[in-house]
């Protein structure tokens, strides 16, 4: 029983590398997805974000909601 390891590593510990086909495919398919329509962009749903954040922030205190500021 010496041999049986007592600390097994989940099976997803260290994932095989993607090769170079496999990563351009995944790369086109998200340029298809995002012209579809499927996929927005990370400015668009981090000034969503602040704006809810303002949102509950003013209802908090008790006044109108600011306006989110502009992120570059």
């Amino acid at each position: 029983m010496d041999d049986t390891p007592h600390q097994r590593q989940p099976a997803d510990w260290a994932p095989p590398t993607p090769s170079e086909a496999e990563r351009l495919a995944s790369f086109a398919w998200s340029e298809v997805e995002l012209a579809a329509g499927q996929m927005v962009s990370g400015d668009e749903v981090l000034r969503e974000l602040d704006e809810s954040i303002a949102r509950m922030e003013a209802k908090r205190a008790g006044r109108t909601p600011r306006r989110a500021a502009t992120r570059r």
